[in-house]
């Protein structure tokens, strides 16, 4: 029984495909399928209908590919641009740095030796070089529960003894409201208008236009420093350009002038509702999921140094204290900042580091900002004010921007797709509709 309903089954199914060849309207088919038809005649078709087939196919592949472009726009005059983020970030100075943390820690410092002196005080700094005698575990001469938190934050300096005198376009706010605490490899820094601290996501950013005109911020350097300036949602860490980073000496100039000009990026919405592989850049709420990842927007540097914070904790199991207070839970003492010393110099000076960055995961940001920088200009002029006065200037308001584009939406691939069908097979929707009519038309009673 089950062989003749198999064998009924197949009969009915090869009247009915031959019924569509011979009645269809997708061009070559009838001369396939109709009766008596010459061998060559169907040996054209097939070899006609098989190019046809490969040529949809790879005009298909072409199709996927390629989705997103860039072009320039210069319609300027009613455009609002986001001021880049500055950040300040203390530099390193053993002298003064040892002499603070002796003084604020005697009964720990004054039996060390020189050398364990300088190592201890680099470690508040993210930095340092272990050596045999004291780059040993914790107890032996250090105490395991010392803690290195609340000693960094002692000696280390504050914003109010680093910033002083904040304006904005003339405009004077309070420095130490507006320059928020962020994270780099080294230690917390300062950043003004930044999308890198919990709070600033609270109050919107320093803009500019036609009625502010171009930027300038102005500010008091009280303390060497290394200043950073980039894109609001971007990190000052290792990863940015470091023509885009100057030191100032408080000392040797009390003058210093940062001239820039900036590009901005902008998005068509469309854009943002594609996949990433698609667009092939993460928006700020599209942050990497990972324990350690906890930046509240994403950037390309804050991706990269969540990374590099994963590789060194699955090596020591523990943070190194500088770095931000999320990681207070997993901090490390003297044994786990041993281990995190020697993993640096490997990967700094012998080159040894195997840990490799996952590109696919850190994609560039869809709104960062291309920065040019045009001058700094560093002079000494006698008065009688202390630090030194820093200008990041906006030489003019941009009249150039990018916005990225999708080349082709879905009702594009759609009509791209069936104008193709049409051109190599003579179908259409009607035509697929057609398939199943005369596939499963009823017969007519004679």
């Amino acid at each position: 029984m089950r062989h003749k309903t198999l064998e009924k089954v197949c009969q009915w199914l090869s009247q009915r495909l031959l019924f569509f060849g011979r009645n269809s309207g997708i061009h070559g088919l009838r001369y396939l399928f109709r009766e008596n038809s010459p061998i060559v005649i169907r040996l054209f078709w097939v070899v006609i209908l098989l190019i046809s087939s490969g040529c949809l196919y790879l005009l298909l592949v072409v199709e996927r590919g390629g989705q997103v472009n860039f072009t320039p726009e210069t319609r300027y005059l009613p455009w609002t641009t986001a001021f880049p983020a500055v950040t300040v970030c203390e530099a390193y100075s053993l002298k003064p740095a040892q002499r603070k943390f002796s003084a604020l820690y005697p009964t720990l410092m004054d039996s060390l030796s020189f050398d364990v002196r300088k190592y201890l005080t680099e470690l508040l700094y993210g930095r340092g070089t272990c050596g045999k005698s004291f780059c040993v575990p914790c107890g032996i001469i250090v105490p395991c529960g010392l803690p290195w938190r609340e000693i960094m934050e002692n000696v280390r300096q504050k914003c109010t003894d680093m910033i002083a005198d904040c304006r904005f376009n003339g405009q004077e706010f309070p420095c130490c409201k507006k320059f928020r605490l962020v994270d780099s490899e080294y230690g917390y820094c300062f950043s003004f208008n930044t999308l890198q601290n919990e709070s600033s996501r609270d109050e919107p950013l320093y803009t500019v236009n036609r009625t502010t005109g171009p930027g300038l911020l102005t500010f008091r350097l009280l303390y060497d420093a290394y200043i950073s300036v980039h894109s609001p949602e971007e990190l000052s860490t290792n990863n940015l350009d470091i023509k885009f980073r100057f030191d100032v000496k408080t000392r040797a100039e009390n003058r210093v002038e940062f001239l820039f000009s900036m590009v901005e990026m902008q998005n068509d919405p469309v854009v943002l509702t594609e996949d990433i592989g698609v667009r092939e850049c993460r928006v700020l709420e599209e942050v990497p999921e990972g324990i350690l990842h906890t930046y509240p927007v994403y950037s390309y540097g804050a991706c990269r140094l969540a990374q590099e914070t994963e590789h060194t904790f699955e090596h020591c199991g523990c943070i190194h204290p500088v770095r931000h207070s999320s990681y207070k839970h997993i901090y490390c003492n003297y044994t786990g900042l041993n281990c995190i010393v020697n993993i640096e110099v490997q990967k700094q000076k012998l080159g040894t580091d195997t840990h490799e960055p996952d590109d696919d995961a850190c994609l560039p940001s869809c709104f960062e900002s291309e920065l040019t920088t045009i001058h700094i200009a560093r002079r000494w002029v006698n008065e009688e004010y202390k630090g030194t006065l820093v200008s990041i200037r906006m030489a003019s308001l941009p009249t150039l921007r990018y916005k990225r584009n999708l080349v082709r939406t879905h009702l594009d691939i759609v009509v791209s797709i069936g104008g193709m069908v049409g051109l190599f097979f003579s179908a259409s929707v009607l035509s697929i509709v057609e398939v199943f009519y005369l596939i499963f038309r009823p017969k007519k009673k004679l």
